[in-house]
């Protein structure tokens, strides 16, 4: 018997993706399949489990037969999992080394297509629990190694104490009824391995050589030993960051306890129920539309065999059978069922709420606001926006690690397959404040401290420039220390120099006045 493929371990962790990515993206078709269809890679009696349990879902329910697909998905698991990027990565990181020429380069290797690549991770990670990123390069494209991000669906990790220790991604470059093919990249410590295999849908089959297909014939010419690459460095080239931890559904399984929890976990019955709602509502709409039951006597004949019609765009019916007419009140009756609008829209807006609530963000984040006046403070939107600051600086605790050694492996790679001159480094990485201070706050605040003596010239340029590094702050400290010593009144210093003693400045940071 050959290696089954995906690895069965895994294989609860790839059918609830499975249901967390038919959410992300969004199709109906694929809802339906999700489920309605469970993995063949499990026990008998746990896939009848797992079968029933999604076919008491709304998504889970066979349209009946006659009857046209009309259920209508509402696109809110794709906007949460967007809104968890844009929370992260809507503003550049701030990346800092201790080397001018280090963060010159730095700055050159985190351009647009880097942020464009961890915008894309974060809604993957936000949708399926996680995502990996890994480091890649070629030569004949770009002349620096970049970041590439990767489903955690695609994914084989190996951990030690909780840390990835190497990863093995595979992809699937040819199929056909009866045989799959797959080439596998596996990620380790100084290597990066690359092998191909010939298999069927369930098991990974024989390994064959690099150049038996055009995909991975030229990688032939880069491995040693017949399948790894030499990074250069001793460090992983590769990192998974999982969403939210701990994950409440596969805690207490080995293979992957450590992998991360998606945005959806747990709210997945409020989606489902948000769908039947808003798709019961447009069948309100369908059903409420006027109609018109006509009797027969104002039916005009086509003729013989050829059926009759009605014309509604007639004025005068002339001859009608009034006796029918009488007895059955009118020979013309219009129907239309009332559309329950308002219940419908309460109900669905509850469940919206409920859903973003329990994805753990706030409803500001989201557009949902109450009656407010005025222009609220940073203060106020801070507190409005609670719920999605906490959860966005619980996922960067997540990212930041992860980040920083993904950045300090770029640099190295860069130094050992580009010849960069540059001292590689890990870098400080620091998310920027999502609410900005208002300036006028600011500046009061700052003046009321001024005059009672309570902060320093560094703690005002460092409340006013949040940003800055150390070093741009004290060359600011000093440059204000520079123009007020030359700005000093001759007075003062003749004062100064009969004697008499100068108060301190109010800045509290020991220069004169």
């Amino acid at each position: 018997m050959g290696t089954p493929w995906p690895p069965p371990d895994l294989a609860d962790v790839f059918a609830q993706q499975k249901v967390w990515s038919a959410w992300y993206a969004g199709l109906p078709e694929g809802l339906t399949d999700a489920y309605r269809n469970a993995p063949n890679d499990r026990p008998a009696t746990r896939r009848r489990s797992f079968l029933a349990r999604l076919g008491r879902w709304f998504w889970g329910q066979p349209t009946p037969e006659g009857e046209r697909p009309s259920k209508i998905h509402v696109p809110l698991a794709g906007a949460i999992a967007a809104t968890s990027a844009n929370l992260l990565f809507g503003s550049p990181l701030n990346l800092t080394v201790n080397d001018e020429a280090t963060q010159e380069r730095l700055d050159q290797l985190a351009d647009d297509t880097t942020y464009a690549v961890l915008r894309e991770a974060a809604e993957i990670s936000a949708a399926l629990g996680g995502v990996y990123l890994r480091v890649v390069w070629d030569q004949s494209i770009q002349d620096k190694p970049w970041l590439v991000a990767a489903s955690p669906d695609i994914a084989i990790p190996e951990w030690k104490w909780g840390r990835l220790s190497a990863v093995t991604f595979w992809d699937v470059i040819r199929e056909d009824a009866n045989t799959v093919v797959r080439q596998l990249e596996r990620h380790e410590p100084g290597w990066i391995r690359h092998s191909v295999w010939v298999g069927s849908a369930d098991e990974l089959g024989v390994q064959v050589p690099l150049t038996d297909f055009p995909e991975t014939a030229g990688l032939a010419d880069l491995v040693i030993d017949g399948d790894g690459v030499p990074t250069g460095t001793l460090k992983l080239t590769a990192q998974y960051i999982p969403n939210l931890r701990p994950n409440k559904l596969w805690r207490h399984l080995p293979a992957a306890a450590n992998l991360g929890r998606s945005d959806f976990s747990g709210v997945e019955v409020l989606m489902d129920a948000l769908d039947e709602a808003y798709s019961d509502w447009m069948r309100d709409l369908r059903l409420g539309k006027a109609r018109l039951l006509l009797d027969a006597s104002v039916l005009e004949s086509l003729g013989t065999g050829e059926g009759a019609q009605f014309d509604l765009d007639r004025e005068l019916f002339v001859p009608l059978n009034l006796g029918v007419a009488e007895e059955k009140g009118s020979a013309i009756e219009q129907v239309q069922f009332a559309i329950r609008t308002e219940e419908h829209r309460v109900l669905c807006a509850e469940l919206a709420e409920r859903i973003i609530l329990g994805a753990g963000y706030s409803l500001q984040t989201f557009g949902v606001t109450g009656e407010s006046s005025g222009n609220p403070t940073a203060t106020e939107i801070a507190a409005r926006e609670r719920q999605s600051l906490t959860t966005r600086a619980n996922k960067t605790s997540y990212w930041r690690p992860a980040l920083a050694h993904l950045f300090g492996v770029l640099l190295e790679i860069d130094q050992a397959v580009f010849g960069s001159s540059v001292i590689p480094q890990i870098p400080d990485v620091e998310f920027p404040d999502l609410v900005t201070p208002d300036p006028g706050e600011t500046a009061r605040q700052l003046n009321d401290l001024n005059a009672a003596g309570a902060i320093s010239t560094y703690e005002k340029v460092r409340r006013l420039n949040p940003d800055w590094r150390d070093e741009q702050v004290l060359e600011e400290v000093a440059r204000i220390s520079s123009e007020r010593a030359s700005t000093q009144s001759p007075s003062q210093e003749s004062d100064s120099g009969r004697g008499r003693k100068s108060l301190p400045s109010p800045s509290g940071d020991g220069s004169d006045s």
